[in-house]
């Protein structure tokens, strides 16, 4: 980023010569004003700000030494300054040494000696900002370990404490909203709420571990220009609504001291994601404060109504059982922890009576679903009893095929839904989760039952569809393409010359 400048001279000829004759660019400025004496001078640094003044000696009004002095007087002392004068007199030399100007140039400028040492006060510029920069880096990094060991209710010191008491002056109030993010680190929500974060004073971001992270923020109700740190956290959550995230924020606490009661409320809040996300995704502490988790004892009466059930292949048995449970559950509002163990023992018992099942030459017990890590955090309760859901699906239908009833019910549902929606982005994928199945595994039962395979029938009944379409000759071809379903003519194009052997043309010629 260019240094400012700022030119000062009563001769208008001397001002467009300093703009003209140096390369401010190359030498990494800016001009950022120009005037013509010492009292307009003193109102654009003011406004201005600027890094550098190249100022006349003698000037109506006010001249440069009075300006000068003025200016430190203020308090200023961190402004560069380059006197310009026709005289090389001592005393004009030691008047700027008192008021800390070690450089000036003589009228009519030498071009190389001004650029000399225009170079020489931008290395001083910039070694100044990157010492401001490294002591800043270094003080918000210790206000971030003594913030973070606050959050986790770790000792702090007398003299720690008493600076957490004033940092916290610049707030009325403090609060954590705490992020529990997915394992896969290409989503980077961390660098997203950093970014939004970036230049807000009554906030920070505290790393908690790979997955999780905690944003401590102050609300005041004079913060003056600065934006509303509560109203960011939301805007951070709208932006990480196309992420897979849980949000929570806790108690506000009048002090950073107290950030780790707000910390704990937060986390307590969390788990409430668990069930239900909160409103634009966030769950507040006020919103569940006096809600209690309950805890299951019937795992064992349940697991073995389960088996009972896939001992008599009793598919609808199954589901009342996981409906029942979803119900129950659900009311009870049963700990998460303890959904997610009972739900994965489930599971790992239905595998293993699958593979004691199914004979040598079928599917692989080990293939027919995924059982989650204990450890996913980010499971809620409708992706657990989904899992129920599906793993009993895709295994009942297997034990069925191994008995003289074919699954015919399901198949048929599926090619009535594939009939309806063909126009639709259809896919395997997504015609597996609707209705609870492995892809592979439905794939096999369209086989079976239509002879073809998914992607063929879906052509098929959009290439009839097209072919009624342009006998009605309503439509161009690139709408019949869109109105059957594709989104490219060329493949449109390709699946109907492949069926019919001839163009979209051709055929309403004939």
């Amino acid at each position: 980023m260019a240094f400012k400048v700022l030119l000062i001279d009563d001769e208008p000829w001397a001002l467009e010569g300093m703009q003209i004759w140096v390369d401010w660019e190359e030498l990494g400025f800016e001009v950022c004003g120009v005037c013509g004496n010492g009292a307009e001078g003193l109102k654009l640094m003011e406004e201005l700000e600027p890094d550098l003044v190249m100022v006349d000696i003698h000037m109506p009004v006010m001249d440069g030494l009075e300006m000068i002095r003025e200016w430190r007087q203020r308090g200023k002392l961190s402004t560069k300054f380059i006197i310009l004068t026709g005289y090389s007199d001592f005393d004009y030399a030691r008047k700027a040494l008192k008021y800390r100007v070690a450089r000036y140039l003589l009228k009519p400028l030498d071009e190389e000696e001004a650029e000399l040492e225009i170079r020489a006060i931008q290395r001083e510029l910039q070694d100044e900002r990157e010492r401001r920069h490294i002591g800043q880096v270094a003080r918000r990094e210790e206000e971030l370990q003594l913030v973070k060991e606050a959050l986790l209710g770790k000792p702090v010191s007398a003299e720690g404490t008493a600076f957490l008491k004033s940092l916290s002056r610049s707030a009325e109030s403090w609060n954590v909203c705490l992020v529990q993010t997915p394992r896969d680190r290409s989503a980077r929500p961390g660098e997203i709420a950093a970014e939004l974060l970036d230049g807000l004073e009554t906030a920070c971001l505290v790393h908690l571990s790979m997955e999780r992270f905690a944003i401590v923020f102050g609300d005041s109700a004079h913060q003056g220009g600065e934006a509303d740190a509560a109203k960011t956290i939301e805007a951070l959550a709208r932006r990480l609504a196309g992420f897979r995230i849980f949000m929570a924020v806790g108690a506000a606490e009048t002090s950073l001291t107290g950030i780790g009661a707000a910390f704990r409320t937060a986390a307590e809040a969390l788990l409430h994601a668990f069930y239900k996300p909160g409103e634009n995704g966030i769950i507040r502490y006020d919103m569940i404060k006096g809600s209690r988790f309950g805890h299951s004892h019937n795992q064992v009466e349940l697991l073995d109504r389960i088996l009972e059930a896939f001992h008599l292949i009793d598919y609808t048995g199954y589901r009342s059982i996981v409906d029942s449970m979803e119900q129950g559950f659900r009311e009870m509002r049963i700990h998460p922890d303890d959904v997610r163990k009972i739900v994965v023992y489930f599971l790992h018992e239905i595998r293993a009576y699958m593979s004691t099942e199914m004979d040598s030459g079928g599917e692989s017990s080990g293939r027919l679903f995924d059982i989650p890590d204990m450890d996913e955090a980010l499971l809620t309760f409708d992706d657990l009893i989904g899992m129920l859901r599906s793993c009993g699906r895709v295994c009942f239908e297997l034990l069925l095929k191994e008995s003289p009833a074919e699954p015919q019910g399901i198949v048929q549902d599926i090619n009535d839904y594939i009939h309806s929606h063909f126009r639709e982005g259809l896919t395997i994928k997504s015609l597996a989760e609707r209705f609870f199945l492995h892809p592979a595994y439905l794939g096999q039962l369209l086989i079976r039952k239509n002879g073809i395979g998914f992607n063929e029938l879906v052509h098929n009944l959009r290439i009839e569809e097209a072919s009624r379409l342009l006998r009605m000759n309503q439509w161009k071809n690139g709408e019949v393409s869109e109105r059957v379903g594709y989104t490219s003519y060329n493949q449109f194009l390709k699946q109907f010359e492949k069926r019919l052997g001839m163009s979209p043309n051709e055929y309403k010629k004939i």
